[in-house]
């Protein structure tokens, strides 16, 4: 499992260190994407990502991209959260075994409906994807299908 773990500055001291050291102290591959370095955090900085809430799209995509390029070879899950997340990794590791990592799934996460960009001024209503909550998992087949994608939807999409 490789995770990928957005955050922020004002976080920095309190939810993404408690983070770090607790259960993400166990885990190999693992990323903090935010747009602002910090010495006492292994922070991959998200260059143009922004401070506020909208920004963790950027965080998340672009963060996606450098987890697929690192592990696409090796990885079968990618999990990915909030700062604010407490993961029992052990659990998850049993948990994950029923699933096929070479079949397109989303594994998890809460799938509200939500208006979506459709193009930089165009919104599509009703769109159900994960969100909050205790974070999602994508695998290694999904990724695959969505990388190569990712750059054109910031370019053509994403206002």
């Amino acid at each position: 499992i490789v995770f990928i773990i957005y955050t922020g500055a004002p976080f920095y001291q309190t939810r993404a260190l408690a983070t770090r050291d607790t259960w993400l102290s166990r885990v190999t591959h693992k990323y903090f994407f935010s747009s602002t370095p910090y010495s006492s955090l292994p922070v991959t900085v998200i260059e143009g990502a922004g401070e506020n809430y909208m920004s963790n799209m950027k965080k998340l995509y672009e963060g996606m991209k450098i987890a697929y390029q690192e592990h696409n070879q090796t990885a079968k899950f990618y999990f990915l959260s909030g700062c604010d997340t407490f993961v029992n990794v052990p659990h998850l590791l049993k948990r994950l075994d029923e699933y096929n990592h070479t079949k397109a799934l989303v594994i998890g996460g809460h799938p509200f409906d939500h208006t979506c960009y459709k193009k930089k001024n165009q919104t599509a209503s009703g769109v159900s994807y994960p969100s909050g909550g205790a974070g999602f998992f994508l695998s290694a087949a999904l990724m695959e299908m969505m990388y190569p994608k990712i750059d054109l939807f910031f370019q053509d999409d994403w206002p």
